[in-house]
């Protein structure tokens, strides 16, 4: 069987933050410091986040198997996630071209961020034709961050022009 996208429901908050946690816990320890990953986890930012915003949210699963989530608020994916144990595998940019195709159909230009010590994040983006537009620290992090920008039509110049950096 092949990953299946669904629009979540309150009923998978449970699921898709017990995914979200261990996926924190074991990945952003790379680029974030112990005491900032500990201290989001402890805090209730994600349920309260999940929970006012689960209408915005698809979930990517296999044989019943979560694989990620995406939410998106307008024209920005907030939060995509892939299961720490189904890293590498192709599924993150399936849910990026899901994400993509459903954000484009009402906007032109739709964005996301990521942290700027999170190599992996950074080069996936750009290897899928993301733009880094600007940079800023965000204090609750204390960590800086990049905000990246798709257009729904971008020239083969411009898409030139972001491979190596000058656009």
């Amino acid at each position: 069987m092949s990953a299946i996208f669904k629009k979540a429901q309150s009923s998978d908050i449970d699921r898709i933050l017990a995914l979200a946690k261990r996926t924190v816990d074991r990945s952003y320890r790379d680029f974030l410091e112990n005491f900032t990953v500990d201290k989001y986890l402890r805090s209730k930012h994600l349920e309260t986040f999940l929970e006012n915003y689960i209408k915005n949210t698809w979930i990517l699963s296999k044989d019943n198997t979560l694989l990620g989530f995406s939410l998106c608020i307008d024209n920005v994916i907030d939060f995509m996630m892939i299961d720490v144990d189904h890293h590498r595998q192709g599924y993150g940019a399936i849910l990026l071209k899901h994400c993509e195709n459903l954000l484009f159909n009402n906007y032109n230009v739709i964005a996301l961020e990521s942290f700027e010590e999170n190599i992996i994040a950074r080069n996936f983006y750009l290897a899928n034709n993301w733009i880094n537009t600007e940079t800023y620290r965000d204090p609750r992090a204390n960590a800086v961050k990049i905000i990246f920008r798709k257009q729904l039509h971008t020239t083969i110049e411009q898409q030139r022009m972001a491979a190596i950096g000058k656009y």
